[in-house]
């Protein structure tokens, strides 16, 4: 059984900047090019197994180098759809496998490893080469990265590491699917080009009581009372004041149900039966006569 150590503490690290991230989504992919190019080594690394407990790594001897470097060990089933392709600023689940470049030695792996399901990550250089490494990847991809002496000892170990990622989803940056209209009595919502959203509140009493309605229907797993929802929100109050824009700085989790205290996702319980991808609009009223309005966009969930 091989003990946590250091590399996977850093990687889940990365996994709460989903939380409080600041780049926005770069959703161009064509002409995407990788952060790092292939070396002797990770074309030479060959990786078998389909668990955390079966994986196994070879290296090549001697064919290591003094900076980092990343290649595609196996290519996933590629397709014309560019929302597959991890890019700039995408929220995407893999798992991480640690190994001592001199040895092959596999010092952690996410337990995940091989079961399809992942840790979800956020897509940005400036995260550091373990997930710059694998930007432009696809779904289905295993990519081998090369770490530099000098970025290996950043992860806080001894010796040069290779990282093995296993790319296993790649999540929408909006709300995507069908339009739907509204119920009376919700404001009127639009979204630009990037998917940011807009209302124009209606010119009546706040409501009295919370309802959701849903404006675009998603078509991923519907949300459960205990899923984890990551996501997008714009709150408004009935008269018309921004209370929280997420969309100014990056997705959010907004937890469980139970979990409002901790997030501040005093809405969350209206989200649970709506597929993943969707778009609800969710008026609370504030129990001093008013409101406010959120449009959540639900991109994930862990």
């Amino acid at each position: 059984m091989r003990s946590r150590v250091l590399p996977i503490a850093a990687a889940t690290a990365v996994m709460a900047s989903v939380l409080t991230g600041c780049t926005a989504v770069n959703q161009a992919v064509v002409n995407c090019e990788p952060q790092f190019q292939p070396s002797a080594l990770t074309d030479g690394v060959t990786v078998s197994g389909d668990s955390a407990d079966t994986l196994s790594v070879k290296v090549p001897e001697g064919a290591g180098s003094m900076n980092t470097h990343s290649s595609v060990f196996s290519a996933g089933d590629k397709t014309s759809d560019a929302s597959d392709v991890v890019v700039s600023g995408s929220l995407f689940e893999a798992n991480l496998a640690f190994v001592n470049a001199d040895t092959g030695d596999i010092l952690d792996v996410s337990p995940a490893y091989g079961s399809g399901r992942g840790q979800l990550l956020l897509a940005t250089a400036e995260q550091g080469p373990v997930v710059g490494a694998l930007l432009c990847s696809s779904v289905g991809d295993t990519v081998v990265t090369e770490l530099s002496p000098q970025d290996s000892a950043a992860m806080g170990v001894d010796g040069q590491l290779i990282v093995v990622a296993e790319i296993n989803a790649v999540y929408a940056p909006r709300a995507e699917g069908k339009t739907r209209a509204l119920t009376t009595g919700f404001p009127a919502v639009t979204n630009d080009e990037t998917g940011r959203p807009g209302m124009v509140l209606p010119p009546q009493q706040a409501p009295t009581k919370v309802k959701s309605s849903v404006r675009i229907e998603g078509n991923g797993d519907k949300v459960a009372s205990t899923d984890n929802v990551i996501g997008n929100v714009l709150t408004v109050s009935w008269e018309g004041q921004v209370v929280r824009n997420t969309w100014d700085e990056m997705p959010s989790g907004f937890g469980a149900e139970g979990d409002e205290g901790q997030t501040g996702a005093s809405f969350r319980a209206e989200l649970t039966g709506y597929p993943v991808g969707s778009q609800v609009v969710i008026i609370e009223p504030t129990g001093d006569g008013t409101a406010r309005v959120s449009v959540v966009d639900i991109l994930a969930v862990l």
